[in-house]
C-alpha cells in the first residue's frame, strides 16, 4: 500500500463501523451509538495525515497500528471493546504480569524456567518503558488497572509487537531480563499453556464449599449441565464463583447461574480481566447479596459495548469489531441499552450518562509475585476462609 491506500483503507473502516448494517437477534443494529462523541471528521482526517509517517510502502502491522492509534483518539476513555485484532494471533510463550508497574515473567515454558520471576527490561535493545509508552497510545483504556492488563496481553502478542514504529522485528526477539536475555525463534515457538487457569465451567468442591470456575461467557448447554448437576448434590450450601479472566461473551448464557444461586451463600471471585458481559454476571450476583473479593473490574461499567459491528480484512489478517450499543447504569445499578438512533436523546435525558461508574470489591486482595511463582492463589483462599467462618 502507499499512503493514500492505507488512509482510504482506514476510512471504508470508519464507515462501516459508524454507518454499517449489521442484523442480529432479529435487531438491525446501525453502527457505533456515537463514534464521533469526542472530535469530529475533520479532526479525524487531520490527526490522521500528521500521524502517518511517510514512507514508500505501507502493511498490515502498520494499519494495524494507524487503526488502533486513530480509535483511540476518538473514543478514549469510553469505549475498550471497539478495536482491530491480528485473525491469526501467534503468541510468546510467556506470561507476563505487572507487579508495581514492573512488567515480570511470572511464568513460561519448561525450556525458560530459569526466567520465572525475572523482570522485562529491553526487547531488542529498546528500553521497555518506550515499547510500553508505544503501546498505550494504541490502547483505550478507561483505568490504569485496564492498561496494565492489556498491556500484559500485548507484550506477548508477536504480530503487536512487529507494528511497534519503536521495533524492528523481524524473524527473532531478544528479551534482556535482570538476570539473562532470552532468544526466541519467531518461526520455531512452542505454544505457552497456562497450567493455572481451569477449565470453564470447573466445579471443584471443598467441604460444603462449591467452586465454580467461570471465566467465559459461552456454551449455553455446559451452562445447563453445570446447573443440572448442582441441584442434584448433596452436602453443598456455600458457593464460590470465579469470575477471574472473564472477557464475556453472551451475556444471555448467564441469567440461569445467578438465578439458581439466589438466596444460597455466594462469594464471587473478581479481577481486572472482568469485562464485558462478565461485568454484568458480576452486578447480578453482586444483587442477590454476594460479597466481591479480589480486585474490580478495569472498565467502568457505562462504557460502550456490544461488538455486532464485525468485518474481516482477509488479505491484511485483521478483523475489526465495533460497539453498537451504550451500556448505561443508574445509581440503582439497573442497566439501559442505548443505541445509535437513541444515544443523542440519551445524552439529554441521562446528565450522567458519560460519567465512568466504577464497580468496587467488598474485600481487596490481590496475587502478589510470589503467588504466581509459587502458584498460590490467595484470593481463593481468603474466599474459602471467608465461607468457613
Amino acid at each position: 500500500m502507499n499512503k493514500g491506500e492505507l488512509i482510504n483503507r482506514i476510512n471504508e473502516t470508519i464507515a462501516f463501523l459508524t454507518n454499517g448494517v449489521v442484523k442480529r437477534n432479529n435487531y438491525v443494529f446501525n453502527g457505533h451509538p456515537c463514534f464521533y462523541l469526542l472530535h469530529s471528521k475533520q479532526e479525524f482526517d487531520s490527526e490522521l495525515n500528521e500521524i502517518v509517517i511517510d514512507k514508500e510502502k505501507y502493511n498490515k502491522f502498520d494499519l494495524y497500528y494507524y487503526l488502533s492509534y486513530m480509535l483511540k483518539y476518538m473514543l478514549h476513555p469510553y469505549d475498550s471493546h471497539t478495536k482491530v485484532l491480528f485473525i491469526d494471533q501467534k503468541f510468546l510463550p510467556l506470561k507476563i504480569r505487572f507487579i508495581n508497574d514492573i512488567p515480570y515473567i511470572v511464568d513460561c515454558n519448561q525450556e525458560l524456567n530459569e526466567f520465572k520471576g525475572s523482570k522485562i527490561e529491553e526487547i531488542n535493545g529498546v528500553n521497555i518503558n518506550i515499547i510500553i509508552s508505544d503501546l498505550e497510545k494504541i490502547i483505550c483504556y478507561s483505568s490504569k488497572a485496564h492498561l496494565k492488563i492489556i498491556l500484559e496481553d500485548y507484550l506477548t502478542n508477536i504480530n503487536i509487537i512487529k507494528s511497534l514504529p519503536s521495533l524492528t522485528v523481524t524473524d527473532s526477539i531478544v528479551i534482556n531480563t535482570d538476570r539473562d536475555e532470552i532468544k526466541l525463534d519467531l518461526n520455531n515457538l512452542d505454544e505457552y499453556k497456562d497450567t493455572s487457569r481451569k477449565g470453564n465451567y470447573n466445579l471443584e468442591v471443598i467441604g460444603d464449599i462449591g467452586i465454580i470456575t467461570y471465566n467465559s461467557c459461552k456454551d449455553k448447554n455446559q451452562m445447563k449441565n453445570l446447573i443440572n448437576k448442582l441441584k442434584i448434590m448433596n452436602g453443598i450450601n456455600k458457593y464460590i464463583v470465579d469470575l477471574r479472566g472473564n472477557s464475556g461473551g453472551d451475556s444471555s448464557i448467564n441469567k440461569k447461574l445467578v438465578k439458581f444461586l439466589k438466596r444460597e451463600k455466594v462469594i464471587t471471585l473478581c479481577d481486572e480481566r472482568v469485562f464485558s458481559s462478565a461485568r454484568m454476571r458480576l452486578i447480578d450476583l453482586k444483587n442477590i447479596g454476594s460479597k466481591v473479593i479480589g480486585t474490580s473490574p478495569g472498565t467502568s461499567i457505562n462504557c460502550f459495548g456490544n461488538c455486532v459491528m464485525q468485518k474481516e480484512m482477509n488479505d491484511m489478517n485483521l478483523k475489526i469489531f465495533g460497539s453498537a450499543t451504550y451500556w448505561y447504569y443508574d445509581e440503582n445499578l439497573k442497566c439501559y441499552g442505548i443505541y445509535k438512533e437513541d444515544f443523542k436523546n440519551a445524552l439529554k435525558k441521562y446528565p450522567n450518562l458519560l460519567k465512568p461508574i466504577f464497580f468496587q470489591v467488598d474485600k481487596k486482595v490481590e496475587l502478589t509475585l510470589d503467588d504466581y511463582l509459587n502458584q498460590n492463589d490467595s484470593v481463593i483462599n481468603c474466599a474459602i476462609s471467608e465461607l468457613s467462618k
